[in-house]
């Protein structure tokens, strides 16, 4: 969830950026996607979980690279078409000073999340990426515990959960498959988009 926030925040700003430089088509998709990966990866996932990675930014920004990817890719191919449709249905849906706008870039970005669901539940279950619940080791900013009985416990299975991602079997199906799966259905939602901008 927390990375298609960042996604989101950056893909949002993409938009109105968009559409204060009067970009349209795969101009306006090419900020949007620039945007949404940089906040993304540089801020949501590498600089926000960097203590995941031993408090080393740069180690971080390596390691969340193609979880990254993958994750934006999905969710561009869902959020696009959608914003494509919507905006032919909303007249004032690409101005960013009207509650049409939010309303569609927000469906859009719905639609995406849901799309991307599955790709980042399978960077997740192959220890590629953290989930929503994994908690962060103790460090700068101390350790993130449950407050019931059970808290001993759920911390304990984090600790697990880190172990197991540094020593983890390679990932099936393997990485480079589902990054031609993420790149296909990128394609094919930007595909999509451009029959109904053509329409």
């Amino acid at each position: 969830m927390h990375c298609v926030a960042g996604d989101g925040v950056g893909i949002l700003a993409g938009a109105v950026l968009a559409s204060v430089l009067a970009l349209v088509g795969p101009a306006e998709v090419i900020v949007e996607y620039v945007l949404g990966f940089a906040f993304g990866w540089m801020i949501f996932q590498a600089l926000f979980m960097r203590e995941m990675a031993g408090g080393s930014y740069s180690r971080s920004l390596t390691g969340t690279f193609i979880p990254e990817l993958l994750s934006m890719n999905l969710l561009m191919a869902g959020m696009v078409p959608t914003v494509m449709v919507l905006r032919m249905l909303i007249a004032s849906g690409t101005d960013p000073l009207t509650p049409a706008f939010w309303f569609v870039m927000s469906i859009g970005l719905l639609v995406g999340f849901v799309i991307a669901y599955p790709m980042n539940w399978w960077l997740v279950a192959n220890h590629l990426k953290h989930g929503m619940m994994t908690v962060r080791p103790a460090g700068k900013f101390g350790a993130m515990q449950d407050h019931d009985d059970g808290a001993g416990a759920h911390y304990a299975s984090h600790v697990t959960h880190d172990a197991a991602m540094k020593a983890n079997p390679a990932p099936r199906p393997p990485v480079p498959v589902m990054a031609l799966v993420s790149f296909a259905a990128l394609a094919g939602g930007l595909a999509i988009a451009s029959w109904f901008g053509a329409g």
